[in-house]
């Protein structure tokens, strides 16, 4: 095919633009026999709106001339009803990358695409665009925390497999990881599965971070989920760098340069590498908090908690003097500051507007697709205390912790059996406050107590038929259950808990629009479900949280022995007062459901450590919590 000198400058000046948008058939499957190129990477769709999708591919050329890339989407796999085709030129500008936004499509739809350059199709892909008001149900395969030497990704073949019965594909971030191939030592660094990263050193410039993405985009697992499925992405903090904030992170000095303009080669390589639907003006491509709609069932509010507004975090080694005494009255002060912000003013001004605008136009669920966790995770703080040797806990705090509780809880109920039996039950009830109100728990504790201090002798009876282990362990450590002295905390400063005072701002915005909230969070490299709950123990939502990808989680950081597994999840839960399941040790992915009636989270997950393994791994089913309309409560 022979082109016009007026096409050419028409198709160069699209060369540059990060998105071309096409709405119609024009036909063009034309050669460029200049520069052979190839499809190294595959093909990607995403952003889905019910009329319209971004369609995604990179050449890899020859040369550095221009190439000329043509697309066809069919309703068909055989492309016999094109829906659309054309042509533009990739250049260098956007890393010979290419979206299409493929415009004039019908909702609810799945459609196929392909591209052609120079005698050669790319792989087919599938999408689909949003459903409309007639669906009944919508599904999300969640996922977070990929890193390429950390294992394979084999949980996004798993996703794939499964693709038929899912809407939508959520990456809530850290799809790379910007570290050198020694930045991240608990991950490893690749070499004995042969999956170092490239570039070897830290992602700094544009090239760095297009290398890594070009590595990452290069593993077929990956490159299979986005040719099945759209993908609906938000960052994290390692597509630029570690614990990013507003004006920098925990993962840049001033020897790497300038922060910001390392984070605009980070976000530059992010919109070239990922199917999102990119703003015209440069400078809004800051702003990736948007909404997506699924007809009557639910909004989708995605949202960016690490670059446009976060304050810097937290850090406990902050607060703690020379003589290693913790300042507890400033730390508090700086948790209560009303100025400091995790989304930024705009942003949050616009989800509460979104909030309001979804419950009124009658959409039965409010979704947040977003980073960290939203919950409450206060934990004793001598199990999280960290040791300054190794800048993590000490293992073995959580298990004294749990030792100490088990012992307490035989002492309690033999004081509860005590009463009973004598008949003293009624008379030391009626002497404990709201008595009836409290849990069994709290009432078996109260009693222990009580008794010790009214009947000491019939205390020390009681306490002396424990066992000799139990006896030493309460006296030993007996402290560490009480909350004055040993004082439950956030574990990670890091998440919401860090920025407490925004968080009751949201939990009021969502009860007084009376919202079913659904919050969706990656991060942590583990599994989590959770109530929400504001200050004063209400419920307001629910929290759904994803595993990792191949990223190491609590089994490294707690150095959880294989075989402990099930009863340190079980500690955990139960410390935790709003936590209903976690996962600590295994990779896995969160396939989540939206009806009229209900929400459907279904955790699936590989065996520990199996993300190393070359072969794909069984798929296991652990757990699946749902929570009904208008109940926020999690149950199974």
């Amino acid at each position: 095919m022979t082109i016009s000198r007026r096409k050419f400058i028409q198709l160069l000046g699209l060369a540059s633009a990060s998105i071309v948008v096409s709405s119609g058939l024009n036909g063009c499957q034309s050669n460029d026999s200049n520069n052979n190129s190839s499809f190294d990477y595959g093909v990607a769709s995403g952003d889905p709106l019910k009329d319209r999708v971004i369609i995604w591919t990179r050449i890899t050329p020859e040369t550095n001339d221009a190439v000329k890339v043509s697309w066809e989407v069919a309703e068909d796999e055989s492309f016999t009803n094109l829906v659309n085709s054309d042509e533009t030129l990739v250049t260098y500008d956007t890393d010979y990358t290419l979206k299409v936004d493929v415009q004039g499509l019908e909702a609810g739809k799945q459609y196929f695409y392909r591209f052609y350059c120079n005698g050669v199709y790319s792989p087919t892909g599938k999408t689909k665009t949003l459903v409309d008001e007639t669906a009944e149900s919508v599904k999300f395969a969640v996922f977070s925390c990929a890193n390429f030497p950390a294992g394979f990704f084999h949980i996004y073949d798993a996703a794939a497999s499964r693709s038929n019965n899912i809407d939508a594909v959520l990456h809530l971030g850290d799809y790379i990881y910007e570290y050198d191939i020694n930045g991240y030592p608990d991950a490893g660094n690749g070499e004995e599965i042969n999956r170092v990263h490239q570039p070897t050193n830290e992602c700094i410039t544009l090239d760095d971070y297009r290398t890594r993405y070009a590595q990452y985009r290069s593993d077929s697992s990956l490159q299979n989920l986005h040719a099945s499925l759209p993908f609906i992405c938000v960052w994290d903090d390692h597509e630029i760098a570690n614990d990013t904030y507003i004006d920098g992170a925990e993962n840049h000095d001033t020897s790497e340069g300038n922060f910001f303009d390392r984070r605009a080669a980070a976000i530059k390589a992010w919109y070239e590498w990922l199917p999102v639907r990119a703003p015209e003006i440069e400078a809004n491509r800051i702003k990736t908090y948007r909404r997506f709609d699924f007809g009557n069932i639910l909004s989708l509010l995605m949202l960016d908690t690490r670059v446009i507004g976060r304050d810097k975090q937290l850090d406990y080694f902050d607060y703690y003097s020379s003589d290693g005494v913790f300042d507890a009255a400033s730390f508090q002060a700086d948790m209560q500051d009303s100025n400091r912000s995790l989304l930024g003013a705009d942003q949050l001004t616009w989800l509460q507007g979104q909030l309001q605008d979804s419950v009124a136009q009658g959409q039965k669920w409010q979704v947040l697709g977003q980073q960290v966790l939203m919950a409450k995770m206060n934990l004793p703080s001598s199990i999280i205390q960290l040791d300054p040797s190794t800048g993590k806990p000490d293992p073995s705090n959580l298990a004294i912790y749990q030792q100490t509780a088990s012992a307490y809880q035989a002492l309690i109920t033999k004081i509860v059996t005590d009463l009973t039996i004598q008949g003293d039950l009624p008379t030391y009830a009626a002497g404990i406050p709201n008595f009836n109100s409290l849990n069994t728990t709290e009432q078996g504790i109260a009693l222990t107590l009580a008794m010790q201090s009214n009947e000491p002798a019939r205390y020390g009876s009681i306490f002396s038929t424990l066992t000799l282990e139990e006896q030493t362990t309460l006296q030993t450590y007996g402290d560490l259950l009480d909350p004055n002295l040993n004082p439950a905390i956030p574990y990670n400063l890091d998440a919401w808990d860090g920025y407490a005072v925004e968080r009751e701002i949201i939990y009021a915005t969502a009860q007084a629009l009376s919202t079913n909230l659904v919050v969706l969070a990656g991060d942590t490299h583990n599994a989590w479900a959770a109530n929400l709950t504001d200050l004063n123990g209400t419920k307001v939502g629910v929290e759904f949280a994803t595993a990792s990808v191949s990223s190491p989680g609590m089994e490294k950081y707690l150095s959880i022995p294989e075989g402990a597994e099930s009863s340190i999840e079980s500690g955990i839960t139960q410390l935790v007062e709003d936590l209903v399941f976690t996962n600590l040790t295994q990779r896995g992915y969160l396939e989540i459901t939206f009806n009229q009636a209900e929400v459907l989270g279904e955790w699936l997950f590989i065996g520990r450590g199996a993300e190393k393994l070359s072969n794909t791994p069984a798929l296991q089913s652990l757990k699946t919590l749902r929570s009904l309309i208008n109940q926020p409560d999690l149950m199974t």
